[in-house]
Order: C-alpha cells, then structure tokens, then sequence
C-alpha cells in the first residue's frame, strides 16, 4: 500500500510540531528550573545577611560592655597590662562556660599598642605597636562611636572595636573578634555548607591562615566545612562562578556571594554548596527554601520595616547600643549603667519611649522565631 504524498507531508509536519513542542516544553522546564534556583540563591543570601548580623551585633554587645568595665577601665588609668591581663581572662574564661564559638578580644591602648590579649598564655606581647597594622583605628579620630565590619588580620574575621572613655579622655580600645562559626553551623543544620573564602593577595596578612586549604585564588577562612564538597569546589571554575553566580556542578548547585569589608573592599567571597536532590525537594513537595530556613514572607516584612523604623527611634547610635546592654551589664557594674540610662532616657519623649517599648518586642519576636 503506497501512501500519498499529502499524508507523507501530514506525519513529517506533525513529528515536526511534536518535536518542537518538545523542545519548547522542556526549554520551560528548564527555565523554571532555574527560576526556582534564582529564588533559593536570593534566600540564602538574605539568611546569610541576617546571621552576619547576629554575629556583629553578639560582637558589638560583648565589646560594649568590656568597655565599660571598671576594672580594665583602671588598669588602662594605672597603666598596669598586668592588671589588665588577668581581668581580660578572668572574663574570657566566664564566657567559654556559656558559649561554644570561638571568641577572641584585646585591650589596645589609646597609642595604638597592645595592653592584653586574651589568646595569649602569658602577656608577652604587652607594648607591641599596631599602628603598622591597624589603619581602621584612623577611624575613632574624628568618631565616638564603635564600629564592627569583617576585617582581614592574622585571620579573617568579624571584629568590633569600641572605643573607652573615662568621661572625655581616650584610655584604648576594645576589640572583639569572631570566626563565622555561628553562620557556619546555622546552614549546616540545614545540610547547606557555607564556605568563607578570603582572596589570595591577603596570603601574607593573613598569617594564622597559611596552612589552610584553598580552592581556586581563595583560602579557606572558617572551619567545619565539607571536606568532599571543598573538593568540588576546587574543580569549580570561579571565574565562571563569580559571573553567573550560580552554578550546577557534580549533582550540586554551587552559589556566590561578594565578600567586602568596612571600607566596602572586595576581598574574598562566601560560596554555598547545596545538593541537587535538596533544591528537587522543594520543587516536588511544592515547599520554598525560606520555611527550611524559618522565614516568611511576613518575617522578612517585619525585619525590613524594624531595619527601617527603629533608626527614627533613638536619638543617636550611642543611645540605641548603650540600651540594648541592659541585659548583659555585670552586676559590678549595673550602678553606673543605670545612671548613665536615666540620663540618656530623659532626653526623650514619652511618645518615643513607647516607640522603644514597642520596637524592643518586634525585635524579641522576631528573634525568636528565627531560632
């Protein structure tokens, strides 16, 4: 039986039609595919946002309070690094108790010098000069406020430094540093692996880091990380990765993020290691990355509009962190805290008080949720 020419012409357009349909059909899977990786690279990088955060402000608070401590407050008047040695370890050793992270902080004195240094066995290095190194304490000339922002040291960290005053007179500096160990942990909770690279041309700054593993032109700078996914890492091409940002390598999705630090410097970046069959689950159970990470819509509003309303409560940034110390001030000290709150407190309205009250639960709410 011979077919007619028109019914060969009908079957060769109508495979041609399914064909296409099927190019088409799976070229929009892909797309959403990919919409749904854009949509999981935006979370991670606001969660990522959000625990940096956490650990600037646990750093600023901790330095604030040592700042007003009254016994390195006399160490720094007398002089006496030794002093000032024993009461920067005796609080070091109270914190170890309570936390898991590694926490580090110094006394430098108003010359730029260290006075104390809680990582050291015995004060040797009392009176070595840092103003070689410490191109960041420029900033408190003309400021009063603390500052806290990643830096790149002898290791890449997050460090608060705060000045101290007795009345208007400069005695040093407190510094307070961390490791990113809290980020770390909060991802890998999540079966995410947060890598913290620092940028290469740091290599002879950053001296504690030498001997760490390194993918591509970046050091590893945090611990607790994935040993075989730092393998993929180091078969990825960066070059690539830090253009498109994303990446699907080895059944992982690979995903970068800029690393800057106080003075807006690149210098290094954070890049997740997430597996393919996590990003399936999500797209299979119809679930969106943000309730595995406990936010919400609603949650993300409220931070945004915390960020936002809380700047117009307090009168100055002194104000806003001297307050929110009321929890943590030793009971040595409390006396002196209380006095220096009421004065601050009657400046203000009883309107703005209440704005305070209100905005002191938005941010203990939301907080909690977040754990």
């Amino acid at each position: 039986m011979k077919l007619s020419k028109n019914y060969l012409l009908y079957l060769v357009t109508f495979f041609g039609l399914i064909s296409v349909l099927l190019v088409i059909i799976s070229q929009l899977n892909r797309e959403v595919s990919w919409q749904v990786v854009d949509s999981v690279g935006d979370q991670l990088s606001l969660s990522l946002r959000t625990e940096l955060d956490d650990e600037k402000e646990d750093a600023l608070r901790f330095g604030m309070v040592m700042a007003h401590n009254s016994d390195i407050k006399k160490a720094l008047l007398e002089e006496d690094d030794e002093k000032g040695f024993e009461v920067l370890k005796l609080i070091m050793n109270s914190v170890k108790k309570h936390i898991h992270t590694v926490v580090r902080a110094q006394i430098i004195t108003a010359d730029y010098e260290v006075f104390a240094r809680s990582w050291d066995s015995e004060n040797f290095y009392a009176g070595m000069p840092l103003d070689v190194y410490r191109s960041d304490l420029e900033y408190f000339k003309t400021h009063r406020n603390p500052r806290v922002s990643i830096e790149v040291g002898r290791r890449l960290g997050i460090k608060a430094t705060v000045p101290i005053y007795d009345e208007d007179q400069l005695l040093g500096f407190i510094d307070v540093l961390q490791f990113f160990d809290s980020s770390t942990d909060f991802f890998h909770k999540f079966g995410i692996d947060l890598y913290v690279l620092l940028d290469e041309s740091y290599y002879n700054t950053a001296v504690l880091m030498q001997n760490n593993p390194s993918a591509a032109w970046y050091i590893v700078a945090n611990r607790g990380y994935n040993m075989v996914n730092l393998k993929t890492l180091q078969r990825t091409d960066f070059k690539k990765l830090r253009k498109e940002h994303v990446l699907l390598q080895e059944n992982k999705y690979i995903f970068y993020e800029p690393m800057h630090d106080g003075q807006a410097e690149s210098i290094g970046a954070f890049v997740f290691v997430m597996p393919k069959t996590s990003l399936e689950h999500f797209v299979s159970t119809g679930e969106e990355l943000s309730f595995l990470l406990t936010f919400s819509r609603a949650n993300l509003y409220d931070i945004v509009k915390k960020e936002q309303y809380e700047n117009k409560v307090y009168h100055s940034g002194y104000d806003k962190d001297l307050l929110s110390l009321k929890d943590t001030v030793p009971e040595e000290d409390r006396e002196l805290f209380m006095e220096e709150a009421r004065d601050v407190l009657s400046t203000y309205s009883k309107e703005e008080l209440i704005a305070m009250m209100l905005r002191h639960k938005l941010s203990r709410r939301i907080k909690g949720e977040i754990r």
